[in-house]
């Protein structure tokens, strides 16, 4: 077995774009001596799931002008566009292709400029174990490596889809079944004419669909969740800046009005989500009645959604995620206009058909068949629909200690690590540190990212990941005993 016997002072478990970012923070924040390792499965750092993408037609669902790595400069990524294409716009949608290597030239910008003595090491492999011992952590990787660190950051990123339970009949087992629309060649032995199932309707569907469509797919698609709903549109907006929401005061207005806000209380008002949803709606009347957008409501809510969630109690949170989450998906994660236009366009021609509808059982008919009980939504007869193949978009599965990375499995199986009360991600504290089966938090493990959902529930975007790297950043320095410098602007 190799033993890494000099330990690093962060070593960061996942190079997608949390792990990437919080990489960048360090580079940036630290004074010499630090030294930060990056472990990536994947071996490319900066992509993950979201950016690995080579297709042109998978677009970012956030404007550029708001995707910058810095939250005191969003413009950041416009200007690095704007190096190579000096007609962007700041309202443009951009390849995701685009952002990974963003990623990548910004970490190695950051590296460049760290101070002598602050370090960035990289390494390809997958950690299966995390040790702690006198004051360290000691991670294991699936070759035998042994990497020694006084902190260690997961950053994990999102599952993969759970398979439905229900009866499969045997598909899940078979070539007609595809687990996760991101795995390698997760849609080879789909025929051009096949007849396709995607379960779910959300964004990770809208991108197996674009797939589907740049492998010259002309077959009939099925789209189905429980509600039947697809992700609402971005506008076609022209930004200079970044978004100004006409709703935002109004919306914060109402929220201090009605007791949702002022969490430096020291017996706060407990939110309601019915009371919250009222105050929403009369917000939108309002917002259209001054010809402005729902949307700008929707966006005023962002800097406030954190405080929000953490001040509804467990009961409020399972009634909005039974209740309002499917609601909220499809007002709050848009698609890109073009990526609507094309859409529209295969619902308009018939080919592609949403389904408000649960899935009973799965039945293998013959070679090439696949037959569907499903029940529509309000109805009590079931329904048989016939397809080639099913894909599974549902999305990532919450309960990341059964069905995540491997590693997680073992930390909640050792009761260092838990999983939040309602099944969204880890149960962590104030700053990403993990709670272990008493609900400790030992300060030796920390996270960011999708893990931290059940936390702060607004997690997976970069406007909200790039706030929580830098937050960590200092955190780590700070507890490390190394303090950390002012950030710099950057000359990007």
């Amino acid at each position: 077995m190799r033993v890494q016997s000099s330990p690093w002072d962060v070593a960061v478990v996942g190079g997608g774009a949390s792990g990437t970012l919080l990489a960048i923070h360090l580079l940036r924040q630290a004074r010499a001596p630090f030294r930060i390792l990056l472990v990536e499965r994947g071996g490319q750092v900066g992509q993950g799931l979201a950016y690995s993408t080579r297709s042109q037609r998978h677009l970012l669902n956030v404007p550029a002008a708001r995707m910058g790595a810095f939250a005191e400069e969003p413009e950041h990524f416009l200007r690095w566009l704007r190096q190579e294409t000096p007609d962007t716009e700041g309202g443009d949608f951009v390849p995701r292709l685009r952002y990974g290597q963003y990623l990548d030239a910004v970490l190695e910008e950051s590296i460049a400029r760290a101070p002598q003595g602050v370090q960035l090491e990289t390494l390809s492999g997958e950690v299966t174990s995390a040790r702690e011992h006198g004051g360290l952590v000691t991670l294991t990787t699936r070759g035998g490596v042994e990497l020694v660190a006084r902190a260690v950051v997961l950053a994990l990123g999102n599952a993969n889809p759970a398979d439905l339970r229900v009866e499969d009949g045997g598909l899940y087992t078979s070539p007609r079944y595809h687990r996760s629309p991101w795995a390698p060649g997760a849609l080879d032995g789909i025929g051009a004419d096949d007849t396709v199932l995607l379960i779910g309707t959300g964004l990770t569907m809208v991108d197996a669909v674009l797939s589907l469509e740049e492998r010259g797919h002309r077959g009939a698609l099925h789209a189905l969740s429980r509600h039947g709903l697809l992700p609402h549109r971005h506008p076609r907006t022209v930004l200079q800046g970044t978004y100004a929401s006409p709703g935002i005061r109004d919306v914060l207005r109402a929220l201090r009005d009605h007791g949702l806000r002022a969490p430096e209380q020291a017996h706060p008002i407990p939110v309601r989500v019915r009371a919250l949803l009222r105050v929403l709606r009369h917000e939108v009347r309002r917002a259209t009645d001054a010809g402005a957008s729902w949307r700008s409501v929707v966006d005023a809510l962002r800097p406030v959604t954190v405080p929000l969630w953490q001040r509804l109690d467990s009961g409020e949170r399972r009634r909005f995620l039974r209740h309002l989450r499917a609601y909220w998906d499809v007002h709050r994660h848009r698609m890109a206009p073009d990526v609507a236009d094309g859409l529209e366009r295969l619902r308009t021609q018939g080919r592609l058909r949403l389904h408000a509808a649960r899935v009973r059982s799965f039945h293998l008919d013959d070679a090439d068949a696949v037959r569907v009980r499903v029940r529509r939504r309000g109805e009590r007869r079931e329904e048989d629909l016939q397809v080639h193949h099913v894909v599974n978009c549902t999305g990532p599965e919450g309960d990341v200690t059964r069905h995540g990375h491997p590693l997680l499995h073992r930390l909640a199986e050792e009761g260092r690590a838990r999983p939040d009360a309602l099944g969204l991600g880890l149960d962590t504290d104030g700053h990403g540190a993990l709670l272990d089966a008493r609900g400790h938090a030992g300060g030796r493990l920390f996270t960011l990212g999708p893990l931290r959902r059940g936390e702060l529930w607004e997690t997976t975007a970069v406007p909200e990941i790039r706030a929580q790297a830098r937050a960590l950043s200092e955190h780590l320095l700070k507890r490390l005993g190394r303090g950390f410098v002012a950030p710099r602007r950057s000359a990007g």
